[in-house]
């Protein structure tokens, strides 16, 4: 791994790449934010590794910064934003600012969020929620452009790996969090392990000849490889979970299966915990809840039981000591895309090494 980076110095870096590539300061912020947060946070697949990918795609006019975010469908609970293929992070942002206004205002609401792009760390979102004291669930599908994972019994990709996420608020640490593909692995970390030259653990892909394989290689092509469901003997069941996110995260919202344009659809669902009982009661039964699952005495191999999201919110912490680690070669590509539209690492006025 390259030499750790600052995480201040380095979200400027983010923030100039994407003024560079047309954005709106504001918006060019939102994103750098959540891709800064992300690797902070330990998700790599989902951080930094991500500039050059949205570099090419506005190159591509795939995202339009500055597109206008309209709400085209709204109840008092209900909400579909139309992102306009702006970057998914702000219309993941807005899209969550709307369900936690309609929550505070009515108890529950649930907004879907179409024509996003590449929507990021789905975490983030729910975490918005939960850090204001509310409870949050949220989806995210993608069309045919990222259909990696195999349906059960198929032989051929029809799904993306569709993540599910849920934050619950807590007044005694972190929330409790947890953000999952309902696939073996994300395609993030196949690029990052592709980036570290490092062979995949077994049961995650398949090559084209639907034979299992722990090279990257296989599942990029060509011919392309494909992703497996989560649950290994089992995979119905992520199976079934994949196909839940596709329906509240797309079809809610108005969006076909089989469009052929990368991005993501958005669900966010949140729920205002005091129309349920006392917010005081309620964070004592979360404490209560805490206490009872980390006192199992932890199994070999273990130094403790971790709430979903622990290990996550510590590793932020270290890396907020001790900077962002960032292998060579997503370095060379970071780098390269920031030349791409003028932007050189010292633009981010950093002491810290270049990229």
């Amino acid at each position: 791994m390259a030499a750790p980076f600052d995480a201040v110095s380095l979200r400027q870096f983010t923030v100039d790449i994407f003024q560079a590539c047309g954005a709106p300061a504001a918006e060019a912020a939102i994103v750098a934010d959540h891709l800064i947060a992300a690797s902070l946070m330990g998700y790599d697949t989902h951080g930094v590794i991500r500039i050059p990918q949205y570099v090419e795609d506005v190159k591509r006019e795939i995202i339009r910064p500055g597109a206008p975010l309209q709400v085209t469908r709204e109840t008092e609970t209900t909400a579909v934003l139309d992102c306009g293929w702006n970057f998914g992070q702000v219309g993941g942002v807005r899209a969550m600012e709307l369900a936690i206004a309609k929550a505070r205002r009515w108890h529950v609401a649930m907004i879907v969020a179409r024509r996003s792009n590449h929507a990021g760390r789905l975490g983030a979102y729910t975490q918005m929620a939960a850090e204001q004291g509310l409870l949050a669930i949220g989806v995210c599908n993608s069309p045919r452009h990222g259909h990696f994972v195999l349906p059960w019994g198929g032989r051929e990709g029809r799904l993306a790996t569709n993540p599910i996420s849920f934050a619950v608020p807590s007044d005694s640490g972190a929330p409790i969090m947890a953000d999952f593909s309902t696939a073996e692995t994300t395609e993030g970390a196949l690029r990052l392990y592709r980036n570290l030259g490092k062979p995949l653990p077994s049961g995650w892909i398949v090559d084209a000849q639907g034979q299992p394989s722990t090279d990257p290689a296989d599942f990029y092509g060509p011919p392309q490889g494909a992703i497996l469901p989560f649950g290994g003997g089992r995979g119905y069941r992520g199976f079934a979970l994949s196909l839940l996110v596709e329906v509240l995260g797309g079809l809610l919202g108005g969006s076909s299966i089989t469009i052929d344009q990368p991005g993501n659809g958005l669900g966010f669902i949140v729920i205002d915990v005091s129309t349920f009982l006392a917010p005081r009661e309620f964070a004592e039964l979360i404490r209560e809840l805490r206490a009872y699952i980390k006192s199992s005495p932890p199994a070999s191999g273990f130094d403790e039981v971790q709430l979903p999201g622990e290990p996550d919110f510590r590793t932020r912490q270290q890396r907020l000591r001790h900077g962002i680690p960032i292998d060579k070669k997503t370095c060379e590509q970071i780098r390269s895309a920031a030349a791409s539209v003028g932007v050189a690492w010292r633009s981010a006025a950093s002491s810290e090494p270049e990229i």
